[in-house]
């Protein structure tokens, strides 16, 4: 990712603001911005990025996701290790996250939307 790109993603983002938050993980928040190309971008802040353990699962998501290419996984677009944290960069997925489809919202407790061979047959 070019530098002005991180420069007018931050800008655009006040920081990465708690206002463009789209989702939340075990180990981060998940930020959406719109570049000036009108390009939608997921942001992925780990929670962490001092600790041995947190380094280790960024270099990890790292390696394991600039290996994969698959149609039904997104593409990571770039990485960051800035002040504000292990930052990953993705292409935005319009319609929720993998685990919303295969799970339901996570406010509905063992719900799932598809069928076990349908989960199957994603994965």
């Amino acid at each position: 990712m070019a530098l002005h790109v991180y420069e007018d993603i931050m800008r655009m983002t006040e920081n990465i603001s708690e206002k463009y938050i789209i989702g939340h993980g075990a180990s981060s928040t998940v930020y959406k911005c719109v570049l000036k190309n009108c390009k939608p971008v997921a942001i992925k802040r780990l929670y962490s990025h001092s600790n041995p353990q947190s380094v280790k699962q960024f270099e990890t998501e790292l390696e394991l996701l600039s290996s994969i290419k698959h149609r039904n996984l997104v593409s990571l677009q770039a990485y960051s290790l800035s002040p504000l944290g292990s930052l990953l960069f993705y292409d935005y997925m319009d319609n929720g996250s993998l685990w919303d489809l295969l799970h339901g919202p996570a406010k509905k407790k063992k719900n799932t939307l598809l069928d076990w061979d349908t989960q199957l047959k994603i994965a």
